[in-house]
């Protein structure tokens, strides 16, 4: 660690101020899961490290009008403990608790997970799912940003340097799921994630989908590809052989430590269909070399 200085910031006003003054100097921490990392490592000096951990306007759970809003600062921990986000949001409340382990929960952030940007972060994917928004505020303003948007590659996104997260914001849907696939129960990061959400007809067509998978490309990605296959139809083969052919083109799975990009390619569809099912409420009959 070298050259670095704290300031707290007791409110968002004082907080958007020192960024809008310190610009690129300035880091936001809070959970500081991620930065303690990077600090440690060496790949981040010279920072204004601005504690923005006691702003509570930032924090909590809230509904109204068929619409979550998240504040940024709300922890990992009370997405798992929220009976609001099981039952109107599953997709986000599943990934919440499959998150790292207890003792990361309780201090990781959702802001934190967006802005770090991995491409395997499970909140992203699960946001993704739910077709949030990432809403950012600067010193005079506020905009929103599509989560789909909001990444431009690992590590990155569209921010300015004098812009904060300050809450994420969807429509409800029950009608959604996640799954994390990784080497081990904990603390592991993930080989793929997929968070799927749906709106069917009282026929039991598919009239809207979002599916979006983690680890698979240098972002957390939308499968817009096999959405657009399988609108309009019930679940079932037809939707299930559409699933891998699509997905093709929604994904570039690289090799790494944690699996090939071969092995990616060949599970993300397998978990797309298990888990649009699941979000479609049907129950599939897998056997054993099931695929």
């Amino acid at each position: 660690m070298k050259n670095f200085t704290f300031i707290p910031a007791p409110d968002l006003k004082t907080a958007l101020n020192i960024l809008d003054r310190e610009k690129e100097k300035a880091k936001p921490v809070a959970g500081a899961t991620n930065i303690m990392v990077d600090i440690r490592d060496g790949k981040l000096n010279d920072k204004i490290l601005v504690g923005i951990q006691d702003i509570k306007e930032l924090r909590g759970v809230k509904f109204n009008r068929g619409k979550i809003y998240i504040g940024a600062l709300t922890t990992i921990s009370e997405l798992a403990d929220s009976l609001l986000l099981e039952k109107k949001a599953p997709a986000l409340f599943q990934a919440a608790q499959v998150f790292a382990d207890p003792i990361v929960r309780n201090s990781a952030t959702v802001g934190g997970n967006i802005a770090y940007g991995s491409p395997a972060g499970d909140a992203v994917a699960a946001l993704m799912g739910l077709k949030a928004d990432v809403i950012v505020a600067r010193k005079g303003g506020k905009r929103r940003i599509p989560i789909e948007e909001f990444h431009t590659g690992v590590n990155k996104n569209v921010m300015a340097a004098n812009e904060l997260i300050v809450a994420v914001e969807f429509a409800v849907n029950p009608h959604s799921a996640f799954y994390k696939l990784a080497l081990r129960n904990s603390m592991a990061i993930s080989q793929v994630t997929v968070a799927v959400s749906v709106r069917q007809d009282r026929a039991g067509k598919i009239t809207d989908a979002v599916i979006a998978l983690g680890a698979v490309a240098p972002k957390v990605v939308r499968a817009y590809s096999v959405e657009k296959a399988i609108i309009g139809k019930p679940f079932g083969d037809e939707v299930i052989a559409a699933i891998a052919p699509a997905l093709k083109k929604d994904i570039k799975p690289i090799d790494d430590i944690r699996g090939s990009g071969e092995y990616r390619a060949t599970v993300a569809p397998v978990l797309v269909k298990r888990v649009l099912a699941k979000a479609c409420g049907v129950c599939l009959n897998e056997g054993r070399n099931a695929k």
